[in-house]
């Protein structure tokens, strides 16, 4: 299942020490070394998310060890169950599985229009990269960022593959799953942010509070 936490990461008001208790030694080290407060929040958020999701979907109350391939890929440790996180601005995303999979979400930001020649294929660029502009464009380019950031992940390599040369063009802006090379794929622009999402079978989208959260943590 996908769980989709949206908020103002900037300028939450949570403090920190509410939540530290939910983290392992490893992750509070982590969140503790960033500088910045948003840093550390959505450093703390993520792997709350994920306790979340797994104490929900899988009844796993306990804190999850996290070890990370040599491509970056997140792992739990002693666990067949699969997970990935992606966090932006405004959003924070976590799926787990027990199959491969991979997620990304990203804000609406201009810094897209000044890098699209970067990840954009030929024919996208001729598709709303050339010409186009304003906030459309803007949320195009952060949706193809987003596809092309959760398939590297899902296949375990992030965006160390040619970014500029795989074509996401027959993937649209939908609530609704299509298919992707052999592969399930869920791709929306919504109100402040894109989210992607490859996996090997449709799954429901679940959008969860930080009240929720607490909640359910807590018991």
């Amino acid at each position: 299942m996908i769980y989709l936490l949206s908020a103002d990461f900037k300028n939450l008001n949570e403090p920190l020490s509410d939540w530290s208790e939910l983290l392992d030694d490893d992750r509070r080290e982590k969140a503790e070394r960033y500088r910045f407060y948003k840093d550390k929040i959505l450093c703390t958020f993520a792997y709350v998310l994920l306790r979340y999701a797994l104490k929900k979907e899988y009844g796993i109350p306990e804190k999850p060890k996290l070890f990370y391939d040599r491509s970056g890929k997140p792992h739990i440790e002693g666990s067949d169950i699969c997970f990935n996180f992606s966090h932006c601005d405004n959003a924070l995303a976590c799926v787990v599985d027990k199959d491969a999979v991979g997620i990304d979400v990203q804000n609406y930001t201009e810094i897209l229009t000044q890098i699209k020649n970067r990840f954009l294929t030929e024919d996208e660029m001729k598709a709303f990269g050339e010409t186009a502009d304003g906030d459309a464009a803007i949320r195009a380019l952060a949706r193809v960022w987003t596809l092309k950031e959760a398939y590297g992940k899902y296949h375990g390599n992030g965006l160390i593959y040619d970014i500029d040369k795989k074509d996401f063009l027959n993937v649209s802006n939908s609530p609704e799953w299509q298919c992707y090379e052999g592969l399930k794929v869920y791709s929306e622009e919504m109100e402040s942010f894109a989210v992607s999402v490859f996996s090997n079978s449709a799954m429901e989208l679940y959008k969860v509070s930080i009240e929720e959260i607490r909640r359910v943590m807590q018991h």
